[in-house]
């Protein structure tokens, strides 16, 4: 059907179930009329909409004053999208074009195995519909789950990876160390099923999703703003996972020095403490690629928790990372998007319309820290300042990576550059800030850059990787991390980390504030239940960046035997491993698929996978089933054919499940027989 002849056709109204609630406001009839499309509501009064194909086998809708056009963020990359055709038939209007063959009929929109629910399963409290509420226009829109279908995706969730009858609200928040429950630092509005569905909202701000939560076989989505702006798709998880990232954009390079061993501590507080970690790690055969470090800046780092751009040289001498680059060993730093009030810096900046301000004109404060400004990353000025500070320190100490933490607590009152208020971007701001790191790196070290990042939604997988955050160090810490790892993998993040150990321990909370006030390395200690620590190591090794950090010391020479050498033959393991993590890393830069793959991305076919929720493929040969529970038990599940162990243990052959007691000297991960990663391994 060509545009002319949609544009002559005659208006067709498609009734849609009705609601009795007033407060929330039901879409009712699609009308086509002279090629434009309208959604009558209870309000009375037609609303635009508008459906489009923005990637083969992809539709875009967008409900609402769509005259105004929808709000410009950086979670999309640039794509061409083309109008759908429509036409009506019936009592229903079909909505076509290149893949898509959707309609709008009388139980609402449907595509592919996208739907409405019928009728009879929708409930007065929570139909699909729009509602205003303190001056917000508030969308919600439902759909149909199948009786046995699982949903994925939502970003860091500490639920999932598997969501099915729970309730997320997505709003990036500080957690402050909690684990198990649904707050999380990473957010991302992008849900699938193995049903064969996807669904992407393109907003920035907060939203809630109730994945059969409320009712059973219903999916609710609310939805902030003026346009209710969703992107449709369906196939298999690798096929919605590709559409959705051209969409929203692929991982860069991930560099090859930094799929090696990352040693961390909250914080190494001078070079001296660095330079005798490493002679023990030297001392002891374990190898080290990178040295992270937290407290590199002048001032009270810990209780401000702000960044000042100012090397503090009485700890960190001129020079100080050259005898770890002549020794191959990189540097990672530390920063964050906030100003301490009340200094030279913040009046400087304010003065120069860098940070934000509310709608009165006073200067913004962070959520829940009132020392802290922001910086505004929607004005290229500050875009330009941010850079330039990351381009003199990389080019100054020489460190090869930042770590961007904290950009969750965006003040929902400030007013930003662009107009947009702090609740429309907060999700978002994370991505800009992040942009802002890794451009100003990347400008001094090309594809040889790499971010460990916290915080984000769509898009932020650009900028790779990204990590779970302040995890306990704990045993619930160390599920709770694989959970993470693997919701963030089915949701478009090919690169993901976590703290080996676990970030904070109650027993040195307090010691570490005192280390950092008195300057004093002696009150680290190691704050790790030492079975707990071996179990964490071997699982990082097998994940994507290994990564050590904590409130105590991470170093494996820190801890007893037979702890200690466990760990210490991980990180030994991690480094022959490095042939096949750098094939892998550079196929999840060129197709998105993550390098940790959750059973259900990796046998999509095969329903004892799906059901295999904690464990995952690295790559597509490396089987990994991590020790959640002490004691060494584990019942994993082991796809068809012949697995050999990467510890030396014995070989298990699938598919089905298993069950086995795991010494501490062996750990449940497994190459598939024959595979090239387990010969480059040996």
């Amino acid at each position: 059907m060509t545009q002319e002849q949609a544009q002559s056709a005659p208006a067709v109204s498609v009734p849609v179930a009705h609601s009795k609630t007033p407060a929330r406001r039901l879409f009712r009839h699609l009308t086509v009329d002279s090629g434009n499309a309208f959604v009558n509501t209870d309000f009375g009064e037609p609303v635009k909409a508008v459906f489009t194909i923005p990637a083969p086998g992809v539709l875009r809708v967008r409900i609402g004053d769509t005259g105004a056009g929808t709000a410009a963020t950086s979670m999309l990359t640039e794509f061409n999208e083309v109008n759908a055709e429509l036409r009506g038939q019936g009592d229903t209007v079909r909505i076509s074009g290149d893949g898509v063959d959707a309609a709008w009929g009388p139980e609402g929109l449907s595509f592919g195995a996208y739907r409405h629910p019928p009728p009879v399963t929708m409930f007065a409290g929570s139909p699909p519909g729009v509602q205003e509420s303190d001056k917000t226009t508030v969308w919600s829109e439902a759909m149909w789950l199948a009786p046995d279908a699982a949903i994925y995706g939502g970003g860091e969730s500490f639920l999932g990876p598997n969501l099915r009858g729970r309730k997320r609200k997505l709003v990036n928040s500080e957690s402050h160390g909690a684990a198990g429950i649904d707050l999380s630092y990473l957010n991302v509005p992008f849900f699938w099923s193995d049903s064969g569905w996807g669904v992407f909202f393109h907003t920035a701000a907060p939203m809630n999703a109730d994945l059969g939560a409320t009712v059973s076989e219903c999916g609710f989505f609310e939805v902030e703003g003026e346009v209710l702006d969703f992107f449709i798709f369906n196939g298999s998880p690798q096929e919605i996972m590709k559409s959705y990232l051209k969409l929203t954009g692929l991982p860069a390079k991930f560099p090859s020095w930094a799929l090696g061993v990352w040693m961390g501590r909250c914080s190494f507080l001078s070079s001296q403490d660095i330079d005798e970690v490493l002679a023990d790690l030297d001392a002891a055969d374990c190898p080290v690629d990178v040295f992270h470090v937290d407290h590199w800046l002048e001032g009270d780092l810990i209780h401000d928790l702000t960044c000042n751009w100012k090397v503090d040289r009485k700890r960190w001498p001129e020079g100080w990372t050259k005898t770890l680059r002549d020794r191959g060993i990189r540097v990672s730093l530390w920063h964050n998007p906030y100003i301490q009030h009340r200094t030279k810096l913040a009046k400087e900046l304010a003065g120069k319309g860098m940070l934000v301000r509310d709608a009165k004109g006073k200067l913004a404060k962070t959520n829940d820290m009132t020392n802290r400004f922001v910086l505004d990353f929607t004005n290229p000025a500050t875009v330009e300042w941010w850079v330039d500070q990351i381009k003199r320190v990389a080019e100054e100490e020489g460190n090869s990576a930042f770590k961007p933490d904290f950009a969750e607590e965006v003040p929902e009152h400030g007013v930003f550059h662009d107009g947009r208020t702090g609740r429309q971007l907060r999700n978002e701001y994370a991505n800009l800030y992040q942009a802002a790191s890794f451009r100003g790196l990347s400008e001094v070290f090309g594809e040889d850059a790499a971010l460990f990042a916290r915080s984000g939604t769509s898009g932020a997988q650009r900028y790779p990787c990204h990590w779970v955050g302040d995890t306990p160090a704990t045993w619930v810490g160390l599920v709770n991390a694989v959970r993470v790892c693997l919701s963030l993998s089915l949701s478009g993040f090919a690169f993901v980390s976590h703290d080996i150990g676990g970030f904070w321990s109650a027993a040195t909370t307090d010691t570490m504030s005192k280390a950092f006030e008195t300057l004093d390395s002696s009150l680290f200690t190691a704050d790790v239940e030492p079975e707990l620590y071996a179990r964490w190591t071997q699982w990082g090794s097998v994940t994507s960046v290994m990564r050590f950090h904590g409130t105590g010391r991470r170093e494996p020479t820190a801890y007893p035997e037979p702890a200690r050498s466990a760990a210490i033959e991980a990180c030994r393991l991690r480094k022959k491993l490095r042939p096949y993590l750098q094939q892998v890393a550079e196929e999840a830069s060129r197709s998105g698929l993550p390098m940790m793959r959750p059973m259900v991305l990796a046998y999509s076919d095969d329903r004892g996978a799906r059901d295999a929720e904690l464990q995952y493929m690295l790559g597509s040969d490396l089987l990994v089933a991590p020790i959640l529970e002490k004691g060494g038990r584990r019942s994993f599940y082991v796809p068809a054919g012949e697995w050999t162990s990467a510890w030396g243990g014995e070989p298990v052959s699938g598919p089905g499940w298993v069950a086995r007691d795991f010494e501490l000297h062996d750990f449940p991960a497994y190459w598939r027989e024959g595979s090239s990663g387990a010969v480059q391994a040996r």
